[in-house]
């Protein structure tokens, strides 16, 4: 489907960027004067202000051709949050939203790098490399990164993969930030962490972003921050010249809330 395109930089987007929820309830009141108010997600959305300046010739064309493509507000795209965690669930590597490979067992109930950080083992006591992974129906073509802090009490190496783009990193008993970068290359993206057969390590805060370089952890309980249905704001793009060949603009993109 139609997309938000990237920029040259491997970037979704240029800061501020300013990130709104607007979170509906609707209400009622009894002739007692009781009120019972109920959360709408239906009527939420979130909404995007990207202020993008220096933009070459053809990132430039690239967003104007989006505008054009879907008639302003008329047609919705698919919008990648260039602030958000792209994984979900990542606050339980056991849950529902985590798929596990042959002989990949979860433990939780661990602490993580910060006080009252959770995190949870990995151990693979397959034949070959297991352990968890995402795969999400976001663009195969943009850049993303996956990280996440690890440590192994007794020594070790984890793989994390974007698609077939993948990085081994030595852990030990200090924790810290593994990552790799790259572009998906199938769809759906898959993101994973894995493990050597027989090897133990301790994850905390996976994420995936749209970036070629990790941030600060971004915990989410339910889903990740990628939006299939987002759509212009307004009917109007206005793209000004800067330079020799440099544009900027400001786009004005809202979704409805997904949960």
């Amino acid at each position: 489907m139609a997309h938000f395109p990237h920029l040259e930089s491997g970037c979704m987007g240029q800061y501020p960027i300013r990130r709104v929820l607007l979170l509906r309830s609707n209400a009622s009141e009894t002739p007692g004067g009781r009120r019972r108010a109920v959360f709408d997600g239906a009527g939420s959305a979130v909404k995007w202000v990207l202020s993008l300046t220096g933009l070459t010739a053809s990132e430039a064309d690239a967003i104007q051709a989006l505008f054009s493509a879907c008639e302003g507000r008329r047609h919705s795209f698919m919008f990648v949050d260039p602030s958000a965690n792209l994984l979900g669930g990542t606050g339980d590597l056991a849950g529902t939203w985590w798929e596990k490979g042959p002989g990949a067992a979860i433990a939780g109930g661990l602490i993580g790098p910060e006080t009252g950080a959770e995190a949870f083992s990995l151990t693979n006591t397959g034949a070959g490399w297991s352990g968890v992974s995402q795969a999400l129906p976001i663009p195969e073509g943009m850049t993303y990164c996956l990280s996440a802090w690890v440590r192994s009490a007794g020594g070790g190496a984890v793989k994390l993969g974007i698609g077939a783009a993948e990085r081994v990193w030595e852990a030990d008993s200090a924790w810290r930030q593994a990552w790799v970068s790259g572009t998906g290359g199938t769809s759906p993206v898959a993101f994973s962490i894995t493990a050597p057969p027989g090897g133990t390590v301790e994850i905390h805060g996976p994420q995936a972003e749209a970036q070629i370089a990790p941030s600060e952890y971004k915990r989410n309980r339910g889903r990740g921050g990628w939006y299939p249905r987002a759509r212009f704001e307004s009917d109007e793009l206005n793209l000004e010249g800067e330079g020799p060949g440099l544009y900027a603009c400001e786009v004005r993109i809202v979704s409805p809330w997904e949960e």
